[in-house]
């Protein structure tokens, strides 16, 4: 069983995605655990429909109390959502906010209240919350010291966010004792069908909860923070540090049957199905003293998952060891890219590339692993419609400047409980990086020029690891093009560690040189940005 640091734990709510129509409703009213308790024995080793893998996840509900002592708070059939239900609370509690329970036939007037009801709502469940678990003795100190998790699917993490963003939807006070939310393919920027975000007029089954107009104005972010609604997938650092939510995105929307595979359909590709990627990512922001918004990403990964059903991205291995790496782990690393220049061969690209005619878009391929583990924590690939994309104009409008384009790529989180080896000091993880080569054009027309299908510019991957048995940290690294995976420490290249900001030690920055090609040439780095986390 893991052994996590006693102090990262804290009571988790899980806040279900949405539901859609009145048999939906009252199916996950009559649900104890919103299927947070739904495991899956398969997934898809490969993109396409092809034979699945069989692979035993029991899910998180089950994972949680087992590798890390969570109870369920459900005594003699009352749970937190009975009015009557008044039982002391263990710190490490297992709450699930049913907050379509008056909106069933079952439990309820069968009318469904807006979402910011339901963030109203989600303010007094943890008010409760914490009184219950203040009963406990030794759980926290005071009632300023409690703190809670928050664990979000789909919709949910826009309950979750309009009850953080919307101080209207705060009636107990209650928003400064979330210390971190998770999300699991949250449509942070709205839901698009053929390419156009829905519209406002949408209302029947709320399907307008997702039109970015209606959105900014629940998140709270018209007209305080913008005026322009075409981006709601940003979060003030105000109402959650961005440091501390992180944003699990599915790409695999081959395996999402809802609606007989027509919402795969009409989502299209670079999706899990429902959910754009790009509209599952978040960022956060601050305001400067000019008035100017300053973004900061979120952590995010990425999984061949889809949104939902037997490869749905909450009842995935992947999905729960990357929530419990952020939730209770030890060391956190930001993954970025970048790109000081891509050197065309002399002839038409260079030319057109000195003329300022040439465009392509680069797809970079990015598989992150731990030491010793079966699963990938992000897996990004051209395949699969998930990689990340540089285009050259930007590349060309940052040539020669510091800081150069840079893309993030992903947020890797370790622990020491994860170890094989308890006594090993170190924690590794392995990066794998590709640069595609692209479709060139010249001037808005394919470029006349040779390539080949699935070629790529760069290729390899490299092993970082990072010794923090000591302050300051020390790390070392290898690229496995030039050495084997069980690389010895006489071949190993120390990788320097700077700190981000003078006379500090945390965070530590790190570039390892990414140079290569044949004809066209790749140079960049990739960055780690390295820090304890708790």
């Amino acid at each position: 069983m893991p052994t996590a640091n006693p102090d990262s734990y804290h009571p988790i709510i899980y806040i279900r995605g949405f539901a859609m129509n009145k048999s939906d409703i009252d199916e996950t009213t009559a649900d104890p655990f919103c299927g947070f308790n739904s495991g899956s024995t398969v997934y898809r080793a490969r993109p396409g429909v092809t034979e699945a893998a069989r692979f035993v996840f029991e899910s998180p509900v089950v994972r949680l109390v087992a590798d890390h002592d969570y109870v369920n708070a459900v005594s003699e059939g009352m749970d937190l959502s009975s009015p009557t239900f008044d039982e002391a609370m263990p710190r490490r509690s297992i709450v699930i906010f049913h907050y379509y329970d008056p909106a069933s036939t079952l439990l309820g007037t069968g009318v469904v209240p807006p979402i910011d009801e339901f963030a109203r709502k989600l303010s007094e469940l943890i008010a409760r919350l914490r009184d219950l678990v203040l009963k406990t003795n030794g759980a926290y100190a005071s009632a300023e010291d409690f703190r809670c998790l928050l664990v979000a699917h789909s919709m949910g993490g826009l309950v979750a966010r309009t009850f953080l963003q919307n101080p209207q939807c705060d009636p107990m006070k209650v928003r400064t004792t979330v210390k971190k939310l998770f999300t699991y393919a949250t449509p942070h920027n709205g839901i698009d069908f053929g390419g156009f975000n829905v519209p406002s007029f949408f209302t029947s089954h709320q399907i307008d909860t997702f039109n970015r107009a209606n959105m900014g104005t629940y998140l709270s972010l018209v007209p305080t923070y913008q005026t322009q609604t075409d981006d709601v997938a940003r979060c003030p650092a105000t109402a959650l540090d961005p440091a501390n939510i992180f944003t699990l995105i599915g790409t695999n929307r081959l395996d999402y049957e809802v609606g007989m595979g027509l919402s795969r359909t009409f989502v299209g590709k670079g999706s899990d199905g429902l959910v754009r990627i790009q509209n599952a990512d978040l960022k956060g922001f601050t305001v400067d003293e000019n008035g100017t918004q300053v973004d900061t990403p979120c952590a995010k990964a990425f999984v061949y998952r889809s949104h939902s059903g037997y490869f749905g991205i909450v009842n995935s291995e992947e999905g729960y060891q990357n929530l419990q790496r952020f939730l209770f782990g030890d060391y956190r690393v930001d993954v970025w890219l970048e790109i000081e220049d891509v050197v065309m061969p002399a002839g038409a690209l260079a030319n057109a590339d000195a003329a300022g005619t040439l465009d392509a878009k680069y797809p970079v391929d990015v598989i992150i692993s731990l030491r010793n583990k079966r699963w990938f924590l992000t897996r990004r690939i051209a395949e699969e419609d998930s990689s990340s994309v540089f285009e050259h104009s930007d590349l060309r409008a940052r040539r020669g400047q510091t800081p150069p384009l840079e893309k993030a790529l992903s947020t890797i989180f370790m622990a020491n409980w994860g170890k094989r080896d308890p006594k090993n000091p170190t924690v590794a993880y392995r990066v794998q990086l590709v640069v595609r080569t692209p479709d060139f054009q010249i001037s808005g027309r394919d470029a006349n020029v040779d390539r080949f299908e699935g070629s790529s510019i760069y290729a390899d991957a490299v092993i970082v690891e990072l010794d923090t048995s000591h302050v300051p940290w020390t790390a070392s690294y290898w690229w496995e093009s030039e050495q084997t995976a069980t690389c010895d420490t006489s071949t190993k290249t120390p990788l320097i560690l700077q700190p981000a900001h003078p006379g500090t030690l945390s965070p530590l920055v790190a570039r390892v040189a990414v140079e290569g090609g044949s004809g066209i040439e790749f140079k960049g780095a990739l960055k780690f940005i390295a820090s304890p986390w708790a």
